[in-house]
């Protein structure tokens, strides 16, 4: 039998045990807990790291599919196609730059662009008639609601204009821009294109391929061109695509400082709000993108492959749909060219990529559309509408000359 002291040292001894160990039966699922608040999080972020590696990698696989006719290992210095100091061109305008201008316009065109070419000489581009008094006939009824010229921007460019008030005309040229077929034109259609150049002295032909992924060498040549012949003579460069809508009236009062009148079919497109045109360099204004990224879409016809542009986001650049520079610009984009990385894309890699090395800074005008409106008065009351071509353009050009067909502002109903 033992002693009671050794009977009751044992009874102590069980009793701690069982409570040590309830005690930690009761502590496990708080310790099991503490430990997952950790570790399910780390796991977790994990994972989604894992995820992300993984779509980063997929993306680039998908970004690795390589252009039809700018493959990886295809050179993208420019260097390689455009050489500065020869004389390239096939075409040229006779006496190109030759007289000062106010505007000159560059139209991006095609070897087989001709009808298209030609509805654009009669329509908005005949600027001889559809010049800066149209802009009174298109917003007259509206006088009050928009700014007028500043007068000292009429003074600055006063060797540019002709006439004063609603008769006051500016000097504007306009010339198409093109490339070569990808093989010899046959000889008619050489014919052809000689001849047209000939008759309206509007054409410069460069011998690059004429393709759509080729517009950033058509566009560095329009550049060239303009940097040679016209920095001592022009004011201004305007480029936009031959199915662009160009108000001219619009675009001429918008460099002279003035404002366009807010039309309700442009509410949805234009700021109520909009910024006068005060500087005479470093002027680079359109619609302006920004924080867009490279499309991974291999099917879309703005795909950026990887190899060509490595980055997950483009810089601010405008809309190749028109832009507008003052001719400064074009020196500084064209000087910049030479050390920037090409990209097919001609207004990422001018008004973005070059505008970025140049130290220049894109500014967004909400005059500038880049896509279409189905409706109508929006042409008159825009500078820029995209998908203006054939019979649209017809369409577009009979109603916006009808100026006795008034377009209402907001609010306001006019007969």
């Amino acid at each position: 039998m033992l002693p009671s002291g050794k009977l009751n040292s044992n009874s102590n001894l069980n009793s701690a045990i069982k409570w040590k160990l309830t005690k930690c039966h009761r502590a496990t699922p708080i310790i099991l807990f503490r430990a997952c608040s950790y570790i399910l999080p780390a796991l977790l972020l994990y994972t989604m790291f894992q995820v992300y590696q993984l779509n980063n990698f997929l993306e680039l696989v998908k970004r690795n599919t390589p252009l039809s006719d700018w493959k990886i290992n295809t050179s993208l210095n420019l260097r390689d196609y455009i050489w500065p100091l020869e004389d390239t061109a096939l075409i040229v305008p006779r006496g190109f730059c030759g007289q000062k201008t106010l505007l000159l316009i560059v139209v991006l065109s095609s070897v087989n662009g001709s009808a298209q070419r030609q509805l654009i000489r009669e329509t908005w581009g005949n600027t001889t008639d559809f010049n800066y008094p149209v802009f009174a006939k298109l917003h007259g009824h509206l006088k009050g609601s928009y700014l007028p010229p500043l007068k000292s921007r009429l003074r600055h460019y006063a060797d540019y204009l002709s006439g004063e008030g609603e008769t006051l005309t500016a000097s504007v040229q306009l010339v198409f821009m093109l490339g070569s077929s990808k093989s010899d034109l046959p000889p008619d259609e050489s014919k052809q294109l000689q001849q047209e150049a000939h008759r309206y002295n509007d054409i410069i032909q460069e011998s690059f391929i004429d393709t759509y992924n080729n517009l950033t060498l058509k566009s560095v040549l329009a550049l060239k061109h303009v940097s040679k012949s016209c920095s001592n003579s022009t004011a201004f460069f305007f480029k936009c695509d031959d199915d662009t809508f160009v108000n001219v009236p619009n675009l001429l009062h918008f460099i002279l400082g003035g404002t366009v009148p807010l039309y309700n079919d442009t509410i949805k497109y234009t700021s109520s709000w909009q910024s006068r045109l005060g500087g005479t360099t470093e002027v680079m204004r359109g619609y302006k993108f920004s924080k867009s990224k490279p499309i991974m879409n291999t099917t879309s016809k703005w795909y950026m492959p990887h190899y060509m542009y490595p980055h997950s986001t483009y810089p601010e650049y405008l809309s190749g749909g028109g832009y507008l520079l003052s001719i400064d610009v074009v020196q500084r984009l064209y000087d910049a060219a030479w050390s920037t990385k090409m990209v097919y894309l001609e207004d990422l890699y001018v008004t973005g990529l070059c505008a970025k090395r140049a130290h220049l800074k894109p500014l967004h005008s909400s005059l500038f559309y880049f896509k279409y409106s189905m409706q109508l008065c929006a042409y008159k009351a825009m500078i820029t509408l995209h998908k203006a071509k054939g019979r649209r353009l017809k369409r577009v050009w009979k109603f916006v000359t009808d100026y006795g067909r008034k377009c209402a502002a907001p609010d306001l109903i006019v007969s």
